[in-house]
């Protein structure tokens, strides 16, 4: 069996309210959170999870960003270039996690048929989460509920975020590792020896639906030997998961 590493490569570095991250608290406190590519290690095929996106778009979007590396320059580190990559596996659709998609030429992208279909034609109250034109020409290959991209790899919905985003499960060495399909950091899983005897998850405060999202939270800890928050500053410095 194929056990893989995953590789995170830090596209930018934000600097947000941490209310954003943690649902009615927090208000007002700084935090730094990064974001991502993330590349796995160990299969034939090149596969990564999100495609990176321009600091300057999330700047705009009003999560204030510093650009640690273009999509490009992050992939050299593993001695890739954006026309290598086979597969682009995205969590979900918002700007962040899809803007550079249109790089990755020679790639299929694999994302929820449910996430597609809503992105393309969303509810007016998410309408401003999402923008096609970073999307709607992709190679999707969409799939419906839990799949195996390839020996290894698996992916399985997590909403409540975004209409269907997917978390995806990683055989290592250690154990399951999943990349959340939601927008975190580690004390959503992890509240603070103060709080535990009131949350065991503290939700992201950024959601469609905050019970579901809740769900997806129990669902990832239950399959995983090792969680990954997407959003987390740890993988700024981290190399290598496990």
């Amino acid at each position: 069996m194929c056990k893989c590493s995953i590789r995170p490569l830090p596209i930018n570095r934000l600097t947000i309210d941490k209310s954003y991250m943690t649902y009615l608290m927090n208000f007002g406190q700084k935090i730094t959170c990064g974001t991502y590519i993330w590349y796995i290690e160990g299969p034939e095929e090149n596969i990564i999870v999100d495609a990176g996106c321009p600091a300057e778009l999330q700047t705009r979007g009003g999560f204030p960003a510093e650009q640690i590396a273009s999509s490009d320059e992050a992939l050299k580190r593993v001695n890739l270039k954006p026309e290598d990559i086979d597969i682009v596996i995205l969590t979900h659709l918002h700007t962040d996690h899809c803007a550079d998609a249109y790089k990755y030429t020679n790639a299929r992208f694999i994302i929820q048929k449910e996430e597609l279909e809503s992105a393309l034609n969303p509810h007016p109250a998410i309408a401003h989460m999402f923008n096609k034109k970073y999307f709607e020409k992709l190679n999707f290959e969409t799939v419906n509920g839990e799949e195996e991209i390839t020996e290894g790899i698996k992916v399985f919905p997590t909403p409540g975020h975004s209409p269907c985003g997917q978390s995806v499960e990683v055989d290592t060495a250690s154990g399951k590792a999943v990349i959340t399909g939601f927008c975190c950091i580690r004390e959503n899983f992890e509240p603070p020896e103060r709080m535990k005897r009131i949350f065991h998850f503290i939700p992201p405060g950024i959601h469609i639906n905050m019970m579901q999202l809740y769900e997806s939270m129990v669902k990832v800890e239950e399959r995983a030997d090792i969680i990954v928050p997407l959003h987390d500053q740890e993988y700024l410095k981290k190399k290598r998961i496990p």
